[in-house]
């Protein structure tokens, strides 16, 4: 073939793939254009878009799906928090094979949007339905030990990770039926320490955060219930092990109020079983704050500037971690989170998120390198040069 030949060829395969690429784009346009003009006639826009997004597989594919949800974030500044509906694009995806519910958790957007949640769908769409004997239980310990692991055609950070246990985590609940302790114990014989904190955590969220018939319909079966009146109580009955008493304790924040705006958080996060535990309920709160202040920095500034003096910093640093958690595309986002902090905090927020940037974008080149980029030149080469 001719030097011209192959120059022709190679252009028209450049021209299509543009012109495929281009409609694609266009068509990610129109579905999220529809969707946004359906879901604005009033009403709950947030459970419109989660209930029409999720429709559109498998007619699309899972990445274009969550192409549809990044035009939409970008087109409704007030529609961040994507959690849920990723989570029921999920459990769409699992429903065609239930079997092969290991296999659908690669297809999760590697910048993890929305949080993973689409992760939290599959897990949880794979089981939610099924109390299992202990026999059962017991043949399916090793799929859940390798679930949330490497392996060919998925590497996920550290972040991916220690969704994926949490979601296992929710998960617990329902094939044990509610027996918490028994929960418990299966992320314990399925979880390394470096992500147990995180597949506790999910056990005890689970009866604190509702979502779907089922999930009511489980926590009514328990014989035991804790309410914002006898919560502590309620998670005393776990005092043995501090890390389960301090778990059950911070994830209840829903029961309480003052914690989105950071006025509740300090009474909050009082009387935890010791020290370890009591920076963990800060932690946990302030990325509730992060995470639901979303295209609005300045709220999750008010909120971090109402906690104590010593527990500031943690605030700002753990707030702006979340916004790159929920997408890690929104670097200029977490960085202005820091600078609203002032002099004295920017910079260890800053410092923080350089810390974490290898927990957050694992092996991803082009991502820990435009974070790295965006960050003050003084940071630039620790962050960098993080192992």
């Amino acid at each position: 073939m001719s030097i011209r030949k192959k120059f022709v060829t190679v252009a028209l395969f450049v021209l299509v793939v543009s012109l495929v690429v281009f409609a694609w784009s266009s068509f990610h346009a129109t579905e999220a254009k529809r969707i946004l003009r359906d879901c604005a006639q009033g009403g709950d826009r947030a459970a419109c878009y989660e209930a029409e997004v999720s429709e559109l597989y498998p007619r699309l594919s899972v990445p274009n799906v969550f192409e549809v949800v990044r035009d939409i974030r970008r087109s409704d500044a007030s529609y961040q928090f994507c959690h849920v509906l990723a989570h029921k694009v999920g459990e769409r995806v699992v429903a065609e094979d239930p079997d092969k519910w290991i296999d659908a958790i690669p297809l999760n957007p590697s910048d993890g949007l929305c949080s993973n949640g689409f992760i939290h769908g599959v897990v949880g769409g794979r089981f939610r339905a099924e109390v299992l004997d202990d026999a059962t239980l017991q043949k399916l310990l090793p799929d859940f030990r390798r679930a949330c692991e490497p392996r060919k055609g998925w590497t996920p950070s550290n972040l991916d990770q220690a969704i994926c246990y949490h979601g296992l985590g929710h998960l617990y609940d329902f094939i044990t039926n509610a027996d918490l302790p028994k929960a418990l114990d299966i992320c314990t014989r399925t979880t390394s320490q470096q992500y147990r904190r995180v597949c506790i955590e999910g056990v005890f969220m689970q009866i604190y955060q509702p979502l779907e018939p089922d999930d009511f319909l489980m926590i009514e079966q328990m014989p035991v219930k804790p309410t914002k009146d006898t919560v502590r109580q309620f998670c005393a009955r776990f005092g043995d092990t501090p890390a389960y008493e301090g778990a059950c304790l911070r994830e209840s924040w829903p029961l309480h109020a003052g914690m989105t705006d950071g006025t509740g958080v300090e009474a909050f996060c009082s009387n935890q079983p010791n020290a370890e535990e009591e920076v963990a309920c800060y932690e946990s709160s302030t990325a509730i704050i992060g995470r639901l202040s979303l295209g609005n920095p300045e709220k999750a500034a008010s909120a971090c500037n109402e906690l104590p003096e010593g527990r500031r910093s943690l605030c700002f640093g753990t707030a702006a971690q979340a916004v790159l958690e929920e997408n890690r595309e929104d670097v200029s986002k977490a960085i202005s989170l820091c600078v609203l902090a002032g002099d004295s905090i920017a910079r260890g927020c800053m410092i923080k998120l350089a810390e974490q940037a290898t927990f957050i974008f694992g092996q991803n080149e082009r991502e820990i390198t435009a974070f790295c980029s965006a960050l003050p030149t003084s940071l630039q080469g620790s962050c960098t040069s993080l192992d």
